[in-house]
């Protein structure tokens, strides 16, 4: 009988040792943050034209830890001409107003804009990011490469804003 008083004794410390571990495990993951924004693209190289082709595209970024996803959901234009419209991204990082992922291995990178200037204050408090021929507008990075239906000479603009801004950063405190 004492046997069997042990062995159960065992077992209830080993069941409890992998609760806690379950337990703990869940409690250490980072939360998950999201953002929410618009893709613009056009033909043209830069952000004012389109000589045949321009569109926009709902843009939402979910990330946990270092690694995530951007989803682009065309919105207007004549046509979509992207190919794919989700993409994991890692090397997720957040500081210091700006934001930094690669998708394909290629780098992105975002600055935090308080009062911006090409669209006329439109996107304010966004982080963008862009890839345009014209020195004078040119926010961050962006690779053209994963975009694949985009021409190299596209111009392109990613432009993010955290979802839930209160709850996001009294998660973070």
């Amino acid at each position: 009988m004492a046997g069997l008083y042990h062995l159960s004794k065992r077992i209830l410390v080993v069941i409890f040792s992998f609760a806690l571990l379950f337990i703990l495990n869940s409690c250490s993951k980072s939360p998950e943050i999201e953002f929410s924004g618009s893709f613009y693209a056009n033909d043209c190289g830069v952000s004012d034209g389109g000589f045949e082709w321009a569109g926009e595209y709902t843009a939402s970024l979910a990330v946990r830890g270092s690694k995530g996803d951007l989803t682009l959901s065309f919105k207007t234009g004549l046509g979509d001409p992207l190919t794919r419209h989700q993409f994991s991204i890692s090397d997720f990082a957040e500081a210091g107003g700006y934001m930094s992922f690669k998708i394909d291995g290629k780098a992105f990178f975002l600055e935090f804009v308080e009062n911006e200037t090409i669209w006329n204050g439109e996107y304010n408090n966004h982080f963008i990011g862009n890839r345009t021929d014209n020195p004078s507008e040119k926010i961050g990075w962006l690779a053209i490469e994963p975009f694949s239906g985009f021409k190299s000479h596209y111009y392109i603009e990613l432009r993010l804003k955290p979802k839930e801004t209160m709850s996001r950063f009294s998660l973070i405190d």
